[in-house]
């Protein structure tokens, strides 16, 4: 092969070697593209429980045959607000026992609006939810439930806060009613719309996408 034909040959490759770095690898043209997953992180928090000496000499009676007696506990699910590890904002679930007698869906939402408990407190978890908020009521029907929250939920905090508050409240609600009839909330008296004075619109009956437009 002469010098020439060597020369064109050894030409090209580099054009073409220039080419492909241009064209794959250094295109302003083709940016890198970082996909970001929007995740609603949950984390659980169980509260240690410490027995009196009183507890433990009572266990040791406790008889086998009582045991099978026994009534199985009945818990609720409460949503609260804490911070992951990076510093990113999740929903805090607890569990709360269920007293005999009570109605679970408004044993839990009493509990939502009572707030976090000092020792979940301490460990960095908070709630949106106002002090003073009451559950008005629970109905429910054949059809449906009503839940109706007083008017003070909506007073205070910017729009975050409304956002975080009421997704404490629907996702308490869908997780602690046992029945699969649609739930509508209320706020005084009325049924909600439109929420708080920043206009956050409320799609009903109450689902996890409630907020989201």
């Amino acid at each position: 092969m002469g010098f020439w034909s060597k020369l064109v040959i050894l030409t090209l490759a580099v054009l073409a070697f220039f080419y492909v770095k241009v064209n794959f690898f250094d295109s302003p043209h083709t940016p890198h593209v970082k996909v970001e997953k929007k995740l609603v992180a949950e984390e659980q928090v169980v509260e240690p429980v410490q027995k009196t000496p009183e507890a433990k000499t009572s266990d040791k009676k406790t008889t086998a045959a009582a045991k099978e007696q026994e009534k199985p506990k009945k818990y609720v699910t409460v949503y609260f607000l804490g911070m992951d590890k990076k510093n990113n904002s999740i929903f805090k679930t607890v569990k709360r026992e269920v007293p005999a007698g009570k109605n679970e869906l408004r044993y839990a939402l009493t509990q939502l609006v009572a707030g976090p408990t000092q020792y979940e407190k301490n460990v960095g978890v908070y709630s949106e939810i106002p002090k003073n908020v009451q559950i008005m009521g629970v109905i429910e029907s054949d059809k449906k439930i009503i839940i109706d929250v007083s008017g003070n939920i909506q007073t205070g905090g910017g729009a975050d806060s409304l956002y975080s508050r009421f997704k404490q409240l629907i996702k308490t609600a869908i997780a602690n009613s046992s029945h699969k009839k649609p739930i509508y909330l209320y706020i005084d008296g009325k049924q909600a719309e439109v929420i708080g004075g920043e206009g956050i619109m409320i799609t009903q009956p109450l689902s996890e996408n409630s907020l989201d437009g």
